[in-house]
C-alpha cells in the first residue's frame, strides 16, 4: 500500500510541474510591433525571448498582419552569436519559417533561447490579444 501511495505522489508532483511548465510565461506576451523592419529577421537582430520554451509561446501568439492563421516550422538551430546566458559565450539560434495564406515568401525568424529582451512582433506580422 506504502509503494502504491508513492507512485500516486511521485505521479501528482509530476503531472503538476508538467501542467505549471505550459503555462505561458508573462515575459513573452506580446503587446506591441516593431518599428524595425530587420527585427528578428536576421541572427544580427535576432529575437530574445530566454528560453526554448519560450520561442514556442513566442510563436504561438503570431498572426498574419490581418490576423490569418500562421504555419510555423522550426528548421533547425546555428547562427551563432555573443551571448552572456550561455555558459559557452555565444548562443546558437534557432531559424522559423514563417507562412499563412497569401503570403507570397516565407519570412524567416531568428530566435534566442539563452537571452531575454521583452520582445515585440515583427513588422509586417501581427499577434494575438492574450
Amino acid at each position: 500500500m506504502k509503494t502504491l501511495l508513492s507512485y500516486l505522489f511521485i505521479f501528482s508532483v509530476t503531472f503538476t510541474t508538467l501542467a505549471q511548465e505550459k503555462a505561458i510565461d508573462e515575459r513573452i506576451i506580446l503587446y506591441e510591433i516593431s518599428t524595425d523592419k530587420a527585427y528578428g529577421t536576421k541572427p544580427k537582430t535576432n529575437i530574445m525571448v530566454g528560453s526554448i520554451s519560450n520561442e514556442y509561446a513566442f510563436i504561438a501568439q503570431l498572426t498574419g498582419p490581418n490576423g490569418e492563421e500562421i504555419t510555423a516550422r522550426r528548421l533547425g538551430s546555428g547562427w551563432p552569436v555573443k551571448s552572456k546566458s550561455s555558459p559557452f559565450g555565444k548562443a546558437m539560434l534557432d531559424k522559423w519559417e514563417i507562412t499563412y495564406d497569401g503570403l507570397k515568401e516565407p519570412i524567416y525568424l531568428y530566435l534566442n533561447g539563452y537571452d531575454y529582451q521583452k520582445p515585440k512582433c515583427p513588422m509586417g506580422l501581427n499577434f494575438k490579444k492574450l
